[in-house]
């Protein structure tokens, strides 16, 4: 199912940091994907590699780039929703990140970054504007970049379709972006159980929970480097 007119790509963003649900069709109304600090994942990642320029798409509540400053990153960190970038500058206490609002497909940034980081962002991006997204990340990529993305993968236990994405579509809309695979894993991407109840039971999905009581939703983990 990669139809433009889908609730999915319909999602209110802005409207749900305002207290409005996500999307027409069900209750969403608390951040789904805010556990109340960084993804684990992401800090796995995050010490992976010698901190330089990061790059957060899509930074919802900034969690994940004040774990990166933590680690001496210098952040620039762009999501889609004023309301959320302004409770980011709000709450922020660290000179090296950035808050900015952009839209990930024409950001209008002119630097270069050493990491990209896309935390379940990609999947919350239409279809139709994928690739003009995966171009705007390339254009802001070095050549020895490392682009970051997790995102939802097809699973029993996951999100559904559209929402969870087959590996191949995502191979083919990066390399013709200009970008190539890596490599890539199975992850775990942690999130608010009670803000998707509704969901849940409407589309009759049974999601796993870890210790903390946060969803366990398996998820792709894809490293891209630009083409050489």
């Amino acid at each position: 199912m990669n139809s433009k007119n889908n609730e999915y790509d319909r999602a209110d963003f802005q409207g749900l940091y305002q207290g409005k649900s996500l999307i027409s069709s069900v209750e969403i109304t608390a951040v789904p994907w805010d556990i109340g600090n960084a993804q684990p994942v992401v800090c796995e990642i995050l010490r992976s590699d010698l901190p330089g320029k990061l790059l957060d798409v899509g930074c919802g509540l900034g969690h994940n780039a004040r774990a990166a400053a933590d680690m001496g990153y210098i952040v620039t960190a762009i999501d889609s929703a004023p309301t959320a970038i302004k409770s980011c500058q709000k709450r922020q206490s660290k000179e090296q990140i950035r808050f900015r609002v952009a839209n990930a497909c024409e950001t209008e940034l002119n630097e270069k970054f050493d990491m990209i980081l896309d935390s379940a962002t990609y999947h919350a991006i239409p279809f139709s504007d994928r690739i003009a997204y995966m171009k705007e990340m390339h254009r802001l990529a070095n050549d020895k970049t490392e682009y970051h993305v997790i995102t939802f993968a097809p699973s029993h236990h996951g999100m559904p379709k559209p929402l969870a994405i087959e590996l191949s579509q995502i191979a083919d809309t990066a390399e013709k972006s200009g970008w190539q695979i890596e490599a890539v894993s199975r992850v775990e991407y942690k999130g608010n159980a009670e803000a998707i109840i509704d969901f849940c039971e409407k589309k009759n999905l049974t999601i796993l929970l870890d210790e903390a009581g946060h969803t366990r939703l398996p998820s792709w983990h894809i490293i891209l480097k630009t083409i050489i």
